[in-house]
């Protein structure tokens, strides 16, 4: 981008003739001339954004990996936890089945 001088006498005329005041063309004709010398170094460009971006998306599947990892771990123990009541409840029922069928025949044997 190459930049040319601002014939800044020339831009006061024409906005004076487009109906600006003095005060206004000398204005509007300083703001455009401070704008060419802004020091433009420090602006990202779109290969520097695309740059952060891919960063970005490699961070966030990372995370999204390890997150999903940390689910099946979990879903893992909960699945056996449940498995491990079950078994225990099937202990219980089981245990409360004999002892009910030993208080039956124990009252048969009493009644008789």
């Amino acid at each position: 981008m190459s930049v040319t001088a601002l014939d800044t006498l020339q831009v006061v005329k024409k906005l004076k003739a487009a109906g600006f005041s003095e005060e206004q063309a000398e204005a509007v004709t300083q703001v455009v001339r401070d704008s060419q010398n802004l020091d433009l170094s420090n602006i990202a460009t779109k290969s520097d954004l695309s740059a952060g971006l891919s960063e970005v998306r490699s961070e966030l599947k990372a995370e999204i990996a390890e997150v999903r990892s940390e689910f099946r771990t979990e879903f893992a123990k909960i699945r056996t936890e449940i498995s491990d009541t079950k078994v225990e409840i099937i202990k219980w029922v089981i245990g409360i089945g004999f002892a009910q069928a030993g208080f039956v025949v124990a009252m048969l044997r009493f009644m008789h």
